[in-house]
């Protein structure tokens, strides 16, 4: 087909195959590939009889190219499901890791909100800058016991406020529980 046929094929009808190729696809990328497929091949076709009526014969193409692409997204689709299990690993991308993390320490940053000053206060205490319960007691005034009880309360709600996260466990992850607090050396 001659270039300058080709070129007024597309001036003419290109804007009509654009709208048709959107309203088939969920991406305007993919419409437009397939539009210039569609000229593509009108130009690497080397015997095109004459045609009546140039509109249909680009129509007939991009819906001969639709289907192909549908076929090829149901067979991929299809490949995916199959190679899933091979694919997938027993322990989360680190993206949803750090996803997992994050959300974790939001919660937990509400939870500690949520507690009255003098539990917050006693569980920072004791797990950020590893104090004991008697010199937590002694800040707060309290007996070691109570601020034994304190850091208790404070921990048994932040762990509460964890579990309704329902996330899941990995074998090689340590419980879902708040973090160990550093352990101080007495001299």
């Amino acid at each position: 087909m001659h270039a300058a046929t080709i070129d007024s094929l597309y001036r003419e009808h290109h804007q009509q195959l654009m709208r048709f190729l959107k309203r088939q696809l969920p991406c305007h990328e993919q419409a437009a590939d397939l539009c210039h497929e569609v000229y593509l091949r009108l130009i690497r076709s080397d015997d095109i009889p004459a045609l009546d009526n140039p509109r249909a014969y680009l129509f007939r193409i991009a819906r001969n190219l639709l289907t192909d692409h549908h076929r090829r997204q149901a067979n991929h689709l299809i490949a995916i499901d199959t190679l899933t299990p091979v694919l997938v690993c027993p322990r989360a991308c680190p993206e949803a890791r750090l996803c997992e993390q994050q959300q974790c320490v939001h919660r937990l940053g509400e939870a500690l909100s949520t507690l009255p000053d003098h539990l917050r206060q006693a569980l920072i205490w004791h797990r950020m800058e590893g104090l004991t319960q008697r010199e937590i007691g002694e800040r707060l005034g309290v007996s070691e016991r109570m601020a034994g009880r304190y850091i208790a309360r404070a921990v048994t709600t932040c762990q509460a406020e964890l579990e309704t996260m329902n996330l899941p466990n990995e074998p090689s992850r340590p419980s879902q529980g708040l973090p160990d607090a550093p352990r101080r050396q007495v001299t």
